[in-house]
């Protein structure tokens, strides 16, 4: 560490906002945009999969004596022990037995999943019991009994158990070790092996597909929540606690303590409060518990849930309470009070009590312990548990958030893979102590190679991460559907976006508004612009840029120094030093009581600030509650802020800054971000320990605070008139922390927004939304056309777009570079003049310059990709891929035949189009099929060919022909089109401001400016007023300037640009400094009327494009069962015409059109019915012969025409009895 004490000189002056970006590229540099999924990912394979191996241990299978009768029979007891666990490289093995290191490149080609073996070492030992030994003489318990090792594997051996999949760069990833080599092997760049640099990993590769894990959200462990219940409920106030023990190796218990509601209905106070045991049927009344935890006078019970016996309010409330238990008074008796209730019946009193203790032990509170002598503890913690429920009855302390951001935890790949792994470990095990106890009873050979299914665990975890339905295949119902998804590749920001994404699995049709408000304490966790429209919206978040999840410590490591700074356990005090002590809790258990808890939290923070202790650690001191909470758990979102010290000075100086630039010509810096953590300049802090800190909004601040202290002279920069405000109101007098940068608050799709600060807010309230410009271009920037990754042309893709001359925006946003817009952008420069013209741009369309369009502009590529392989059929025979011939094949398709080559395959270069066959396939036919009557006995095969989509056409661009997983041959084919804009094709600037093209002029007929420039695209300019997109306007003065200057124009929200500024120097270059300029009509060469705001913006193609929408048909398909047109227009459907529409042309009284529509142009059907009974008859046409058999009559019968979906309709009525009988006038 470099050592900035020494004062004097400028290194230790204060640092200025424009050096905070250092500090910010600093976080980026160490970080990357996707850190928290391969910390996740990281954590999960280096710890915990071999904890949850050792969670196992070993099992014993115990052989008693086959003639159980005789005691001279020798017991046996197998055990099998799981050991060390070791991942190897990811690795592929081909049909032929080959194995082979594998790259992410070849996974996706081929469709193999990127996964890595996995072993565990293992050993078996025999034990014998001889009954005849001296020991063993009155024992009849196995346990209990004297073993001796018969026959035991001296060394471990190692066996494979399964793949686990790989991610992406993180520790294990094949790229890892290419761009980190092992020393003495050089580095190489991921591009040797067709990766793109820029690509950032944090996904799996399944199949060939790539799948992301989305974050999910649920509520923390470990924490008390009281709740107010509403009135039809039979409970006033609930307090819960969802508590699972530390190593998290089962399912978390849930404990409800429950005040029942009065039964009168007044006077609310004065009810017993009972509790729901996990295992136990009834609720049990408090006291009871108390006194089955040992805790057994009424005097020590009061003790330990009101600590003051001065308070009456509170003893009066737990009076109620103590009577209705009146009649247990001892131990035992509250115990089989408990077991009674439990769900076995009729089990003797003994058996009883020791379910019951067995509950208490481990599964009430077993976050507490699981341990039999923590009685105290636990009955300590249930007690503060009635406390809080008690206080939130008095009103003294206000009811739990449930919306809290910091009482929420984030599952990310970590917790979800482990948990979904410890079930297939524990289904493998299970099976292995079968095929032990098997071998033991057959007496056969035992071989832990056999035993072990490997397909397990590898089955699971793919099937799982390929289908997002987490958990067991077989429950597939109780499973989480959704939390793997196919990763979004349309744009570059767009798979950033996808990888940081979370998710609250609440139902989506839920009409609640709280979970889906923008919480206060979500500022600078998750973006406030970011989040979809409509059904999920305010359930699907996005992470701040410097968002960072908490991966979680042992919480052992903080243990050593709480005893060590004077906190005295539970064990060691009397409840009656309560009332003046600070509680002291670690993740949710109460450990203990400290007298002086500024200290304690002063010397902790201190610590963490020297990085001593983990800097993830969250320390909060709640002075109202009079507690001090510590965490350490997973799944906390935290973030970095900058640290005030005491003299108001920034603990980093710019010095420090300065040394966290990267070297010009290094590239390496003198500092870097975890320097920043361990010399106590930043340090991380989650919402809950947010909330106990004064944080200023910028570096400014501090300087004011200081200048009011210390009576500094604070040298205000000169007042420009023009220069943004800063309100002074409700301004704090201290701070302890300050902000990097207020603009970090965005997510990754706002960031790109210019002038975000400067869009409409929402009108009723600022506070719930951010502005909802701002969301719908976070939406649309994620369907823009730009390049998604520079390694396009290697890839195969199902589907994607690439522009073809994609710019750099003139108005850029500073968080741009960690999000390499630059480098991939999404978009072009168009110049826009903001007028009328024509009346071809009402409506949010939009005039194209035809000229522009034939140059180049928003032009692109389009690439789809077909796929197929040979299938295996039974045993002997598979697919083949070759040229299907109408001689000895069947059931050929409509398109050509002719552009494919002998070998079924189509060569590059080749134009295909609509319903044209790319890859031939045929299947052969089984012998005894008779292919709906179609077959000859020339006839062997059947076409299985593949055709272009009907509505596409282009060039083939790329074949590619390999095997994948099972050795079968595998082809894809890439097609390619050109895509040039034309009318219907939609555009949006970075405001939402989207528009589709209505005409496209030529330049000579669009307007003109007197220095001969005309506009790409004419906006109307009633797009501006009702939306207030001033982020709009003001982003084109900004471009406007930064071509006459020849810099990139700053347009970071939050920052001190103004439009006066910008003016100000437009208009030394001579131009109008509002933006506007005279155009000329390009039909007639006249002035416009107006002056017409005209200049560059930054426009996006976005992916709807008409081609791929244009729809229409005359006759076609029809469904089977109501013979009326299918739907869609992949199966060239027909156009719903729907009850609205029908209800239109009811009003205008057209019947005649409507009796077309919905029945000459759907499903009209013609039937004969019998006069006399109105049922349908059977008629002959052929011979012209009609009978109804019912009546007997073949003379009275006439035809009519109905629907066929109503005839359908009269003969399922007919199926159940009803006969509907059509009258014939």
């Amino acid at each position: 560490m470099l050592n900035y004490d020494i004062y004097g000189g400028p290194e230790d002056e204060e640092i200025a906002q424009e050096d905070c970006w250092d500090i910010v590229e600093s976080f980026f540099q160490d970080k990357g945009l996707v850190r928290q999924q391969l910390d996740s990912f990281d954590e999960f394979v280096v710890n915990t999969i071999q904890n949850i191996i050792y969670e196992t241990g070993e099992f014993q299978i115990v052989n008693q004596g086959q003639h159980s009768g005789s005691r001279g029979d020798v017991t046996k007891r197998y055990s099998v022990v799981f050991g060390q666990m070791f991942l190897s490289q990811p690795t592929h093995s081909e049909a032929d037995g080959d194995t082979r290191n594998l790259f992410p490149q070849e996974a996706r080609l081929r469709n193999l999943t990127y996964s890595a073996p996995l072993y565990v070492t293992m050993k078996k030992k025999v034990e014998i019991a001889d009954p005849n030994h001296p020991l063993n003489r009155d024992v009849t318990l196995a346990s209990d009994m004297h073993w001796e090792v018969e026959d035991e594997d001296l060394d471990w051996s190692r066996h494979f158990i399964g793949k686990i999949p790989i991610m992406l760069r993180s520790k294990f990833c094949s790229l890892r070790n290419i761009t980190h080599p092992p020393a003495g092997h050089p580095p190489m760049s991921v591009e040797e092996v067709g990766e793109c640099a820029y690509d950032m990993g944090g996904y799996f590769v399944i199949n060939g597909s790539e799948k992301v894990l989305i974050a999910q959200e649920r509520m923390a462990f470990n924490t008390c929540y009281v709740f107010a219940k509403a009135p039809p409920s039979q409970y006033t106030y609930s307090c819960e606690i969802r508590s699972q023990n530390e190593s998290g190796s089962k399912l978390p218990s849930t404990l409800f303590i429950k005040m029942l509601a009065p039964k009168g209905g007044k006077g609310t106070l004065g009810q017993v409060i009972r509790t729901s045991l996990p295992y136990i049927k009834a609720d049990i009344p408090i006291i009871i518990v108390f006194r089955a935890l040992g805790i057994v006078t009424d005097r020590d019970i009061l003790e330990h849930v009101c600590y003051d016996f001065n308070d009456h309010q509170m003893l009066e409330l737990l009076k109620p309470s103590v009577e209705e238990a009146f009649v247990i008074q001892d131990k035992e008796v509250a115990l089989d009070f408990i077991g009674v209730r439990g769900t076995q019946m009729g089990v003797s009193k003994d058996k009883r009590i020791r379910y019951a203790t067995d509950i208490l032990t481990k599964e009430m509170l077993p976050h507490v312990s699981m341990e039999s002598h923590h009685q105290t503890r636990k009955a300590f913690f249930f007690g503060y548990m009635i406390h809080r429920l008690l206080l939130a009855a008095l009103e003294r302390r206000p009811l739990d958030d449930r919306d809290h951001f910091g009482r929420k935890r984030l599952d990310l790949a970590g917790p979800l893979l482990s948990s979904l792994f410890r079930t297939l470990f524990r289904k493998l095990t299970t099976d292995v102590s079968r095929y032990t106890k098997k071998i033991v009873e057959t007496g056969g050979e035992f071989n832990l190679a056999m035993a072990l299914k490997s397909a397990t665990i590898t089955k699971g975890l793919q099937y799982s991460l390929a289908t997002g339905n987490w958990g067991d295949q077989k429950k597939f119902m109780s499973a989480k559907a959704g939390v793997s998804q196919v990763l979004n590749r349309y744009t570059y920001a767009s798979t950033l976006s996808h990888l940081r994404r979370l998710n609250t699995p609440i139902g989506r049709d839920g009409k609640l508004a709280k979970p889906r408000q923008l919480h206060n304490t979500h500022w600078g966790m998750v973006c406030p612009a970011e989040t979809p429209e409509g059904q999920a919206c305010g359930l699907v978040k996005n992470l701040s840029l410097m968002s960072h999840i908490s991966v979680g410590n042992d919480a052992k490591i903080v243990l050593p120094y709480l005893g060590e700074f004077g906190m005295e356990t539970l064990e060691d005090i009397q409840p009656s030093m309560l009332p003046k002590a600070t509680k002291v809790f670690l993740n949710g258990q109460w450990l203990g009581i400290h007298h002086e808890p500024e200290t304690l939290v002063k010397t902790l923070r201190d610590l963490r600030r020297s990085a001593d202790i983990s800097t993830e650690l969250s320390i909060v001191r709640d002075v109202s509650d009079k507690e001090v909470r510590l965490q350490t758990d997973y799944g906390r979102i935290m973030r970095p802020l900058l640290i005030v010290k005491e003299d108001y000075h920034l603990a980093i100086t710019k010095g420090m800054a300065r040394d966290l630039r990267p070297d010009v010509e290094t590239g390496a810096s003198a500092l870097v971000w975890g320097d920043l953590l361990s010399s106590g300049a930043v340090e991380y802090l989650d919402t809950e320990e947010e909330e106990t800190v004064m944080i200023a909004m910028d570096v400014e601040d501090v300087k004011r605070v200081r200048t009011e202290r210390y009576g500094e002279v604070f040298v205000r920069p000169p007042q420009d008139i023009t220069a943004r405000l800063k309100s002074k109101a409700a301004y704090a007098r201290r701070f302890t922390h300050c902000e990097i940068h207020p603009s970090m608050i965005l997510g990754i799709c706002a960031s790109i927004i210019p002038f975000p600060d400067h869009n409409q807010a929402s009108d009723t309230d600022v506070s719930l939304n951010e502005s909802p410009r701002n969301t719908y271009q976070s939406a649309m920037g994620k369907q823009a056309m730009g390049i998604f990754l520079t390694n396009y042309q290697l890839r195969m893709d199902t589907m994607a777009n690439i522009l073809f001359y994609p710019q750099k925006p003139l108005a850029t946003t500073r968080a741009m570079q960690f999000m390499h817009f630059r480098e991939l952008p999404a978009g072009q420069n168009a110049i826009v003049a903001i007028s009328t013209y024509s009346g071809y741009n009402q409506e949010d369309s939009l005039i194209m310059n035809q000229s522009s369009i034939d140059r180049g502009l928003f032009r692109s590529m389009y690439y789809r990709v077909y796929m197929d392989t040979e299938k295996k059929i039974g045993m002997i025979d598979s697919e083949t891929i070759e040229k299907p011939d109408r001689e000895d094949c069947l059931r050929l398709k409509h398109g050509s035949y002719h552009k494919i080559d002998s070998d079924g395959l189509i060569a590059p270069g080749t134009r295909v189009s609509g319903e044209d066959i790319i890859i031939g396939k045929t299947v052969p036919i089984k012998e005894d099929s008779s292919e709906m009557g179609q077959r000859t006995a020339a006839h062997t095969k059947r076409d299985a060919s593949t055709p272009m989509k009907s509505t596409e056409n282009g060039i083939v661009d790329q074949v590619m022909l390999t095997t994948n997983e099972a050795g079968y041959k595998f082809v894809k084919v890439r097609v390619r089109s050109v895509r040039v804009p034309q009318m219907g094709d939609k555009f949006a600037s970075r405001h939402g401001q989207k528009g589709t093209v209505g005409i496209t002029y030529r330049m000579e007929d669009m307007p003109f400016s007197g220095e001969g420039l005309s506009p790409d695209l004419v906006v109307n300019p009633h797009a501006i007023p009702s939306r207030m997109t001033i982020g709009h306007l003001v982003e084109c003065l900004l471009s406007k300037l930064s071509t006459f200057t020849g810099i990139e124009g700053d347009a970071s929200p939050f920052t001190d640009v103004t439009v006066d500024q910008i003016s100000k120097s437009l208009e030394s270059f001579g131009y109008q400094k509002r933006g506007f300029e005279v155009l000329y009509n390009g039909h007639t060469g006249r002035k416009l009327q107006a002056q017409v705001y005209f200049g560059p913006t930054y426009y996006q193609r976005l992916k709807h494009m008409v081609d791929d929408k244009i729809h229409s048909r005359a006759r076609g398909p029809v469904q089977i069962l109501t013979r009326q047109p299918v739907e869609g227009r992949s199966r060239d459907g027909g156009l719903r015409f729907g009850e609205m529409e029908r209800d239109c042309f009811i009003a205008h009284g057209a019947a005649q059109f409507l009796k077309e529509r919905l029945f000459d142009a759907s499903d009209a059907y013609r039937v004969h019915v019998c006069d006399r009974c109105g049922l349908m008859v059977i008629a002959d046409l052929k011979r012209n012969k009609y009978e109804c058999r019912i009546c007997k009559n073949s003379t009275e019968i006439s035809q009519i025409h109905i629907p066929y979906a109503a005839k359908l309709l009269f003969q399922e009525l007919m199926a159940m009895n009803i006969a509907p009988r059509l009258l014939v006038t």
